[in-house]
């Protein structure tokens, strides 16, 4: 079994999920990690049993074999570049970059990189997900007519997360806003199945916000809170099908809930991942002239951690790769355009 050694650039809260998963898996060994931050990166390696702090970029990537970039999503395009160049396997959190042109140059750098890399869209993890970009590219829904999907969020409703106030969450909505954090995934999830986007026309909006008082607030501890925190996204699809994407951060009841339902000419499938991630439900063949559903309890697929290092290991190469994040940051620059000009917006090439 090949010896892989793992280096965590930016030590925040998800690179603890990151050392979690990589501990896992045998032959890996956390050999190095890098924050900013002072002291951040001692304490992470403390925790995880990282083997050396990095002093820089160039430091870690001496020590390393693969990369995971876990920095805040406007640091990701120049240290997954840097590790792309220097020949590591590179892990990059979601969204790829936060515009266009960065996830345009990154993804011209990982064209030309003989090494994996992949973006971690996590809810790949999903057997209903993968069972049903199967299903869709089997022909058994024939031609896609009609899909609707969502992602509801309910941390600025409720505590259920703890209070929206808290340093954890007050960034989330300076910056990125509910489409870049978890519209990306939503759009991920959709158009796995679904295939290419030609058009999107987007309405965001941003609410204020009900601090504990009971007041409306749209500025919090000296910060405006003006990223968008609701998301209405039709899609009009290569194929010729249309979809509506939602997702919010007002959903009232739900913590944090994925569900995709896609009707065609001959079938129809739906998954809820608050439900089950690995349960799909579908009507396919004579099925559908009597409305009658199936549901199909699947085994559990590998997560992206896993489909990483096994993809370093097999020399084959895995989705949801670093194309495929370049891919989803046109859909959201289309988000965004479209949510300007009030209008239908063409997606421009992500190459």
């Amino acid at each position: 079994m090949k010896h892989i050694r793992v280096g965590i650039v930016g030590t925040g809260g998800m690179a603890n999920i990151h050392a979690d998963n990589f501990k896992k898996l045998p032959g890996v060994e956390l050999t190095a990690c890098l924050d900013v931050m002072p002291g951040r990166a001692d304490a992470y390696a403390q925790k995880h049993g990282v083997k050396h702090v990095a002093k820089d970029l160039d430091d870690l990537l001496k020590q390393v074999d693969a990369v995971s970039i876990v920095t805040p999503d406007r640091f990701h395009a120049e240290p997954t570049i840097a590790a792309l160049r220097a020949g590591k396997h590179v892990l990059c959190e979601k969204p790829l970059t936060v515009t266009l042109a960065e996830a345009r140059a990154v993804a011209a750098e990982a064209g030309k990189a003989r090494t994996i890399h992949m973006v971690n869209f996590s809810y790949r993890a999903s057997a209903a997900l993968q069972h049903a970009i199967e299903l869709v590219a089997a022909g058994k829904l024939g031609a896609l007519r009609h899909i609707h999907s969502f992602y509801l969020q309910s941390w600025l409703s409720s505590d259920v997360w703890g209070n929206w106030s808290g340093e954890g969450f007050l960034w989330r909505l300076e910056t990125g806003g509910v489409l870049a954090d978890i519209g990306c995934h939503i759009l991920d999830l959709t158009t796995a199945v679904t295939g290419d986007v030609k058009r999107i026309r987007c309405d965001l909006r941003t609410f204020p916000k009900m601090d504990k008082a009971g007041n409306a607030v749209t500025e919090f501890a000296g910060k405006k809170l003006d990223a968008n925190d609701s998301a209405v996204i039709e899609l009009e699809l290569a194929g010729g099908a249309i979809a509506i994407v939602h997702t919010t951060r007002w959903a009232t009841g739900h913590k944090n809930h994925l569900r995709l339902e896609a009707h065609g000419t001959d079938g129809a499938l739906s998954f809820d991942l608050d439900d089950d991630w690995h349960s799909i439900k579908h009507c396919l063949g004579t099925d559908k002239h009597k409305a009658t559903w199936t549901t199909q309890n699947l085994d559990p697929t590998p997560n992206n951690w896993q489909r990483f290092i096994h993809a370093i290991r097999t020399g084959k190469p895995d989705q949801p790769d670093i194309l495929r994040g370049a891919q989803i940051q046109a859909y959201l620059d289309a988000c965004e355009r479209s949510a300007k000009s009030g209008q239908w917006e063409s997606v421009h090439d992500w190459r």
